[in-house]
C-alpha cells in the first residue's frame, strides 16, 4: 500500500537505454527485481549485466522499433513501472499487412495499480499511435490484473494461450527414444539434420517453410496478417542471439527432393540456468500423418538431454485452440503453468474510453 499516494507525484519519462548512466540503471533493475518476485518468483532472475544487454539490442531490431517508458514516483524517486510501444518498421516484409498495429506492453508495481496510472500511459499510447498513424493497439498479460484492466478499457480479448512446461526429470524417454526410431521408419525419404545456424543452401526454402508454419498457428481474432521471415532476418536474428550469448539450436527434415517438410527450434539463455524455451515447431501440410512432429521433437529434446544436461525444464506456449500440438506436448507430459490473453483494441474506441478521463 502507498501512503497518501498523490497522482500529480508520478512522472513518465522517455527511456533513452543507450544513454542510461549507473543510476538509472539502479532504479530499473530495483523495480525489475520487484516485478520478478511478484510474478514469476520461482524462476531463474536474469542478472543485470544480461538484461541491459538484452534490452539495448531490441533498440537496434530491424523489424520492429521499440519505444521504452519509464514511470516514475517523484515522491520517493523510485521507478514504479515501465511502459513499451513496438510497431513494425516500414523496412519489413510484414509491414505492409500489419503497419496498422502497434503492441503496447505495460508493467506496474502491485502497489501502484487501480490509482490511475494506467489512463495517464493509455493517453501517452494514444498520442503515440495518432501520431505513426496506427489504427489498432494490442496487449496481452498472463495477470489477473492485467486482465482485468483490458477488458476494463473496452478491449477485445481475441486471443487465449497457455504456457506449457515440461520437467525434464518426468519425461518417459523410452517414448521419445521410440518416437526418434519411427521418424526414418515411417518416412524414410526425410533426412534430419540438426544445425545451430540454417545453412546458404537450403536458406530460402528454409524462410519459406519456416514463414508458412508460422502463420498455420491459430491466431483466434487477432487482426493482424502474415509475419514473412527473409534469409536477412533469419542471419541477423541467428548474429543477435550469438552476441547475446544464447544458444539456438534448429533440426529439420529435408526430402529426397530437396524440399525442407518440417522444422523445430529452440533457444538457450544461459542466464536463466535450467530454463530452455521451445520455439516454433511446425511440418508442412502435405508432409503430415507421417510422424514428423513427434521425431522432430523427439530429436530435439535428446539433443538437449545431451548438450545441456543442466537444463531441467522446457517452455513453450501455445495457443489454446492449437490442438495438434497440444496434443503432441500433452503426450509428453507438459502442464500448463500460465494462461494468458491477447486483447486488441482500436484506436477509435480507445479515444472514446478516455474522453471522460
Amino acid at each position: 500500500m502507498v501512503e497518501n499516494f498523490d497522482i500529480s507525484n508520478i512522472e513518465i519519462k522517455e527511456a533513452n537505454l543507450l544513454n542510461y548512466d549507473k543510476e538509472d540503471w539502479i532504479l530499473y533493475h530495483e523495480f525489475r527485481k520487484k516485478r520478478h518476485m511478484a510474478v514469476r518468483p520461482d524462476d531463474p532472475y536474469v542478472d543485470d549485466e544480461a538484461t541491459e544487454k538484452s534490452l539495448k539490442s531490441q533498440l537496434t531490431h530491424p523489424e520492429f522499433s521499440a519505444d521504452f517508458h519509464v514511470i516514475i514516483d517523484n515522491s520517493t524517486g523510485k521507478l514504479v513501472g515501465r511502459y513499451a510501444c513496438i510497431a513494425i518498421r516500414e523496412t519489413s516484409p510484414s509491414y505492409e499487412g500489419n503497419k496498422h498495429f502497434i503492441q503496447f506492453d505495460l508493467a506496474l508495481l502491485d502497489e501502484y495499480r487501480r490509482k490511475g496510472i494506467g489512463t495517464m500511459v493509455l493517453k501517452q499510447v494514444y498520442k503515440y499511435a495518432k501520431e505513426s498513424n496506427r489504427t489498432h493497439i494490442m496487449s496481452g498479460s498472463e495477470e489477473e490484473d492485467g486482465k482485468a484492466f483490458l477488458k476494463a478499457i473496452g478491449a477485445q480479448v481475441a486471443l487465449s494461450g497457455v504456457e506449457n512446461r515440461l520437467k525434464l526429470k518426468d519425461i518417459d524417454w523410452e517414448m521419445v527414444e521410440k518416437w526418434a526410431k519411427e521418424g526414418p521408419e515411417r518416412s524414410p525419404s526425410s533426412t534430419l539434420h540438426f544445425v545451430e545456424s540454417i545453412p546458404d543452401e537450403v536458406i530460402e526454402r528454409y524462410c519459406e517453410v519456416f514463414t508458412e508454419t508460422l502463420n498455420q498457428q491459430p491466431l483466434g481474432d487477432l487482426e493482424i496478417n502474415d509475419l514473412i521471415y527473409t534469409p536477412e532476418l533469419i542471419r541477423d536474428r541467428t548474429a543477435r542471439w550469438k552476441e547475446l550469448g544464447r544458444t539456438h539450436m534448429t533440426f529439420y527434415t529435408q526430402e529426397a527432393d530437396g524440399d525442407i517438410s518440417g522444422l523445430t527450434e529452440m533457444i538457450y539463455v544461459p542466464e536463466k540456468e535450467t530454463f530452455i524455451s521451445q520455439l516454433l515447431t511446425g511440418v508442412q501440410k502435405k508432409y503430415r500423418g507421417r510422424g514428423l512432429g513427434k521425431w522432430l521433437k523427439a530429436a530435439m529434446l535428446l539433443k538437449t538431454r545431451e548438450k545441456f544436461p543442466e537444463v531441467e525444464v522446457v517452455v513453450t506456449d501455445n495457443a489454446t485452440t492449437n490442438d495438434p500440438m497440444l496434443s503432441i506436448n500433452d503426450r509428453l507430459g507438459f502442464k500448463p503453468y500460465k494462461e494468458s490473453i491477447t486483447a486488441q483494441l482500436s484506436i477509435d474506441a480507445l479515444e472514446e474510453y478516455l474522453k471522460n478521463r
